[in-house]
């Protein structure tokens, strides 16, 4: 990355920004007919980024990571249609002479190029996940589409028209990158139920917060790493695309992202799914962080207790919703807090569900076995009692596999609690925090900042813990850019999706928002949980948001489709078998086309995350 200087100004509101250039602009002039220059207007400063020549290139093989066996088959089958770019990007939009950025870019190229509607842009959410590899995303879910159905013929047809583009956001992946690190120590933060609210402890957790806020301010690219910037980016890429409108789909938080740019560019969106949304008329710190730990608590309450109510001798559980709710409280506080660490990755896909109650059952037996021994901090002691304890009497299989979990946890609760090792300072994820920072105002007082997380703690005991590593918006000195009002995109047709359970965007956050856009329609999923639910694999989601991609508004505000049932609660899909009527398969290989997308799924949660 070029700096034209190192002078670190942060850079002003959108409106300051407008009111600063017109009047550039009018002194330009002023000079102008004093006789200084010419009449011509002043050149655009944005002008040689937005006529940039972009050079496709052949994808460096491990652009994406390590080789896998999925990514082997993606690879061959795009073929020669997949390129990759490297996009010059202003570091600061408000005044190029800063610098430039660079974004990585990745291209699946329409497949019928004589038909080509447009690219397509992917955002898979975060804030600070890498979306470049989504350019294969629809080609993971849609290349074994079968042409005789009338499902599969659409899902290759949208393979066929559209370019298929997937980015590294300024500051993540292969782009220009942000990294916050300091030769400071994290100070041991306890985030369990007994400890968090001790005085010395929450010293410790404002402590690593501002020496985090410290470590990213020292970098020169942070102000400028926020969804303002990331916005305009993409409207840069829409351009050296080619394309007079930007079609998009953006999970999680690219929903918000999504958002910030049709509040921008309204008159330059064109097809726009918003999947699992944050609620944009908030500050993200709320929509995102706070709004968190009670829609967990939900799908812990009213569809993972159920659940296993309902199938007592395969969990073990408990006969009713009382005796499961009843068992996290039970275990010992530092339990608690690892296996709360644990279910927050396993609350993002239905497929999870089962392994969700078996990560209970496992804790429950390994506070079993610290509760046995005379000194929890006995290793050898716990391993020969964790080695002799039964988890299923009567299923073998499942007791070896319950066991080999509550290893797992074990090994954390060790690494937590018992041999914790020093760490330097440095935010993981340094991107995603700039852009939780630098986009709205957060809570900076620290008796409010503690009261908030008071209340959570009440609203959802099993998990705000995590809400103890994620304040360094407390101390970050405020945003860097002013969010635009949503107003200007009131009566556009974007596509919202959403599961009812969604327990990482809460689902009370995306309805407020729906409500707050006359003109969105919605795809509204009943009984699940899925977080990031396109493509669902079945004959009422699928074919809805595949018809709006080619051009199809639902003429209905909301349309609600049946959730799939959970593991061994009736079909898992649609489309396991070829249908009585004698229609065809959506896909030509159902069970390949269902593990592809399952795939795909669990690329939606974030790395720290996957169990």
């Amino acid at each position: 990355m070029h700096h034209a200087t190192e002078e670190r100004t942060m850079p002003l509101p959108t409106s300051q920004r407008t009111a600063r250039l017109a009047a550039a602009v009018a002194l330009a002039a002023g000079l102008a007919a004093c006789g200084g220059g010419n009449s011509s207007s002043p050149p655009d400063p944005l002008q040689p980024y937005r006529t940039q020549a972009v050079q496709w290139t052949e994808c460096d093989t491990s652009i994406l990571g390590p080789r896998s066996p999925k990514l082997e088959t993606l690879w061959a089958l795009a073929g020669e249609r997949l390129r990759c770019a490297m996009v010059r990007a202003p570091l600061d939009w408000s005044n190029p002479a800063r610098g430039d950025v660079t974004l990585a870019v990745m291209r699946l190229a329409a497949g019928t190029p004589s038909k080509r509607r447009g690219a397509l842009l992917f955002n898979p959410g975060g804030p600070g996940e890498d979306g470049l590899g989504y350019a294969l995303t629809l080609l993971n879910a849609f290349a074994l589409g079968n042409p005789d159905s009338p499902l599969g013929a659409q899902q290759l047809r949208l393979l066929a028209e559209y370019d298929m583009v997937g980015f590294s956001p300024r500051g993540m992946g292969a782009s220009t990158q942000l990294h916050c690190a300091t030769n400071e120590l994290k100070r041991f933060v306890d985030y369990s139920p007994a400890g968090w609210d001790a005085p010395d402890n929450l010293a410790n957790t404002h402590y690593n917060g501002r020496k985090t806020a410290e470590a990213c301010q020292k970098n020169p690219l942070t102000p400028y790493i926020n969804t303002d910037a990331t916005a305009r980016d993409m409207d840069l890429l829409r351009g050296l695309l080619g394309d007079d409108k930007l079609n998009y789909v953006g999970y999680s938080y690219g929903t918000w992202l999504g958002a910030w740019y049709a509040s921008l560019f309204p008159e330059k969106v064109g097809r726009m799914v918003l999947d699992s949304a944050l609620d944009f008329d908030t500050t993200i710190e709320k929509s995102l962080l706070h709004s968190q730990p009670p829609a967990r608590q939900r799908l812990f309450d009213e569809v993972m207790a159920p659940y296993a109510v309902r199938h007592p001798d395969v969990f073990r559980l408990g006969a009713t919703e009382a005796e499961v709710r009843a068992i996290m409280p039970r275990l010992h506080p530092r339990v608690q807090a690892v296996l709360a660490e644990f279910l927050s990755g396993l609350g993002y896909r239905r497929v999870d569900a089962m392994a969700y109650l078996g990560h209970i059952a496992a804790a429950q037996g390994l506070d079993t076995v610290l509760q046995s021994v005379p000194d929890a901090a006995d290793d050898s002691a716990v391993r020969h009692a964790l080695a002799q304890q039964v988890f299923h009497p009567t299923n073998p299989s499942q007791d070896t596999q319950v066991r080999a979990v509550a290893w797992r946890l074990y090994e954390k609760y060790r690494s937590n609690w018992l041999v914790p090792q020093p760490q330097n300072i440095e935010a993981n994820g340094a991107g995603g925090i700039a852009i939780r920072c630098n986009d709205t105002p957060a809570i900076t007082d620290l008796a409010q900042w503690t009261t908030t997380v008071r209340g959570l703690a009440q609203q959802a005991p099993m998990y705000f813990g995590g809400l103890m590593v994620l304040n360094a918006c407390a101390f970050w000195g405020g945003p860097s850019v002013s969010k635009p009002s949503p107003a200007a995109m009131r009566q556009l047709p974007v596509l919202f999706v959403q599961t009812q359970y969604d327990a990482a965007t809460n689902t009370d956050g995306a309805n407020a928002f729906f409500a707050q856009l006359p003109g969105a329609r919605r795809v509204y999923v009943t009984r699940d949980f899925q977080h990031g639910v396109y493509p669902y694999d079945d004959s009422c989601v699928d074919p809805l948001v595949t018809a709006y991609l080619l051009g199809e508004t639902p003429a209905q505000r909301e349309t609600v489709c049946p959730g799939k049932p959970l593991e061994g609660e009736g079909e898992a899909t649609a489309q396991k078998a070829q249908p009585a009527d004698g229609t065809p398969p959506t896909y030509t290989d159902p069970e390949k086309a269902r593990a592809l997308i399952d795939e795909f799924k669990r690329s939606l949660v974030p790395p720290s995350l996957r169990p």
